[in-house]
């Protein structure tokens, strides 16, 4: 667990619809749209402590783009993998991250997630962004509708999902399988790599299947957020025609 600031007016939003801890939240004073006042109403409903203070202060609080509203969240909660595995359906999906060191790239892939409804987002603890105050607010309050789960190696996440018959697939821009190719139906998990880099050598050996998405254009590669979004696009679109 770690203590954090959400910044953001939905960010924040959807923290406190979710049920989440936070210690309190800062509002800058001279801000009077609907959204802010629904904002209040929630906070007063819910008895969480708020304070309407100068736009200087927010800004001292943070460097990002606040939108007036900042909160300090007291417990950010990782999934544990082996329980959420227990309770997986036939349905199974999972996005694991290996090397993503933008915050910004991680929060966008956690919201493509969350909007696929997939079963959890795995991180390593090491080698990685980590779920920051930029992480939530660039996911939309999506680290708050999908289970994060945080390990010592993707290498041990792959192994246990392989265990619970999930297939893994590598998003590898040199392979010749398209995404199309593969049944997403099954319970899948699909790992993407930094955008320099790609999938690691070691979590790479660990997975007989990968995939790519066709380019007609003569750009070298996709970004890596856009490209998850697009991968559990495909998902979807095959379990929803099935």
């Amino acid at each position: 667990m770690q203590k954090d600031h959400i910044f953001g007016l939905h960010a924040v939003y959807e923290a406190l619809t979710a049920g989440k801890n936070l210690s309190k939240v800062f509002i800058q004073s001279n801000i009077n749209t609907l959204k802010h006042k629904e904002l209040i109403q929630l906070l007063r409903k819910k008895q969480v402590p708020y304070s309407m203070v100068p736009v200087q202060k927010l800004n001292k609080l943070t460097h990002h783009n606040h939108q007036g509203v900042l909160a300090t969240l007291n417990n950010i909660s990782y999934g544990n993998l082996e329980e959420i595995l227990e309770n997986t359906t036939s349905t199974g999906l999972f996005v694991l991250l290996d090397g993503i060191t933008d915050t910004r790239n991680m929060g966008a892939i956690i919201r493509s997630a969350a909007a696929a409804n997939a079963t959890a987002v795995i991180i390593p603890t090491t080698g990685s962004a980590q779920i920051t105050g930029e992480t939530i607010k660039t996911s939309s309050g999506g680290v708050f509708q999908i289970p994060i789960c945080r390990v010592n190696h993707l290498k041990d996440a792959l192994y246990l999902l392989k265990s619970y018959d999930i297939q893994c697939i590598v998003a590898d821009e040199k392979t010749d399988q398209h995404i199309f190719n593969h049944d997403l139906k099954k319970p899948t998990a699909i790992i993407m790599g930094a955008e320099d880099k790609g999938v690691s050598g070691g979590v790479r050996k660990l997975t007989d299947l990968t995939a790519k998405l066709p380019m007609l254009g003569e750009m070298d590669s996709y970004n890596v957020s856009v490209a998850a979004g697009m991968f559990l696009y495909e998902t979807m679109r095959q379990r929803l025609k099935s």
